[in-house]
């Protein structure tokens, strides 16, 4: 029998219905859930209230789901429980406060702009037990200047730390395939980019407008770089190009 990766298996239908609708039960310390027919835990919300701890058990079940955090005040170093298999869209986007996530080894996949636009968020470590990362999961965090990529991570996804002007240097896991559409565009301070030994496509505007980019040396497993790839990095020494790879003619435009 073909073994199933829990982290292939997505959030249930029917509980995400519940989660898009206006049904869920009241924490006292304000927390909005829903319980899954598989007795799991999703924290879909948060009323306004006092700081508080993201709580591991509610109704001493699992809290496997979090999403709609964004209002939740948070401060520091914020602890996600070591039950939480699953970020939900912008879970903790606009966060003002919060200067870095510590993300459990339970985390299997985390959702579109989970942490887009974190005013405060200076650090955060992928867990490698992370197999999938949403569009934007990162973008706009301003004061972001350390981060740490899952190990096994495949694609790193469209607008992934798009305009992370702080961030000043990216070690890319050798397990990557792929850097999307406008994956780090903007990223005013990136000088140093450590690209894998297996990657093989870098898209549209993947690294467009670093503009403190000087140098990057390109695997020779590189298949293909797309149109504006590394436009608008004046400080780019164009690489060494690997045999058989396509280049778009204006990949490299100034």
């Amino acid at each position: 029998m073909k073994k199933i990766s829990m982290a292939s298996i997505p959030m249930p239908k029917k509980l995400r219905e519940q989660i898009e609708n206006y049904n869920y039960q009241l924490t006292q310390d304000g927390f909005k859930y829903i319980i899954s027919e598989n007795h799991e835990v999703c924290i879909k919300g948060f009323k306004k209230g006092n700081p508080v701890e993201i709580p591991a058990y509610i109704e001493n079940l699992p809290v496997v789901y979090l999403a709609g955090l964004h209002n939740l005040p948070l401060f520091g170093a914020v602890k996600i429980p070591d039950t939480v298999r699953e970020l939900e869209w912008a879970v903790f986007n606009v966060q003002e406060s919060a200067e870095s996530f510590l993300l459990p080894e339970s985390l299997l996949r985390i959702d579109e702009h989970a942490f887009a636009w974190c005013k405060a968020l200076k650090e955060l470590s992928f867990p490698d037990s992370v197999k999938e990362l949403g569009l934007g999961t990162v973008m706009s965090c301003k004061k972001l200047k350390s981060l740490k990529l899952p190990a096994e991570l495949e694609v790193i996804p469209e607008c992934f730390a798009s305009g992370c002007s702080a961030l000043e240097e990216i070690q890319i896991p050798d397990s990557v395939k792929v850097i999307k559409f406008m994956a780090f565009n903007d990223c005013g301070s990136l000088k140093t980019v450590h690209l894998p030994k297996g990657l093989k496509r870098i898209e549209k505007y993947a690294f467009c407008d670093c503009t403190s980019l000087k140098k990057i040396i390109l695997p020779d497993s590189l298949e293909f770089i797309d149109k504006f790839a590394f436009a608008g990095c004046p400080e780019l020494e164009k690489p060494e190009i690997p045999e058989g790879c396509e280049v778009h003619p204006k990949a490299f435009r100034p």
